[in-house]
């Protein structure tokens, strides 16, 4: 956990020096090349590394691609490419929310657009990863997150306050909602069973 958290601070100061040195498109592009290198090189750490035995060049690879691992079903390739894309999608929210970090909504809109781009990512590899049975039930959730994201994305172009405003609310409420209410759920579950297990 410490070393993730680690990772996503470095990753995020990178991203932040990118965005202080650079403007808003050459920014995105360093930076998603950069998140490109270092994506190829944990893959050339992890590839290098014994099976069975865990070394610090494998744990700095694992640092770099931590996700897709489901996807990529110990494939290196596909984990690369997943985690190379949610580094440039986080990474892109620090360059735009430090960019726009003297106004007001702007940042909170990039945090919202931010957490439904990672939620859509996440949807789409549990398509790939289901039964072909399953996976019309994600078309819903898949779609419902893309028009979360459209719909904020019209109503901040906009302009006005009140528009911006709906738009935060539009794009950033529902999954945080969601996923609180998921939370009280699990607990509910948990604190029922350990009451059914004491009587």
């Amino acid at each position: 956990m410490i070393r993730r958290l680690v990772f996503f601070v470095l990753m995020a100061a990178a991203a932040a020096w990118c965005a202080l040195r650079l403007s808003m498109p050459f920014a995105l592009i360093a930076w998603s090349g950069l998140a490109a290198a270092l994506c190829g090189l944990g893959a050339w750490l992890l590839a290098r590394q014994p099976i069975g035995r865990a070394t610090l060049s494998g744990q700095l690879g694992g640092g770099f691609l931590q996700w897709g691992y489901t996807v990529g079903k110990g494939k290196l390739l596909p984990i690369t490419v997943v985690s190379w894309l949610i580094w440039t999608v986080l990474g892109a929210a620090v360059i735009g929310a430090t960019l726009h970090r003297t106004e007001p909504l702007t940042p909170w809109m990039i945090l919202a657009w931010t957490i439904d781009g990672v939620a859509f990512l996440y949807l789409v590899g549990r398509m790939i990863t289901n039964t072909p049975r399953s996976r019309a039930a994600m078309v819903m959730p898949i779609a419902l997150v893309l028009g979360m994201i459209g719909g904020s994305a019209i109503l901040w172009r906009m302009g006005t306050d009140s528009a911006r405003e709906t738009a935060l609310l539009v794009g950033g409420a529902p999954i945080p909602l969601l996923g609180a209410g998921y939370g009280l759920m699990l607990g509910a579950m948990l604190i029922g069973g350990r009451k059914a297990r004491w009587q």
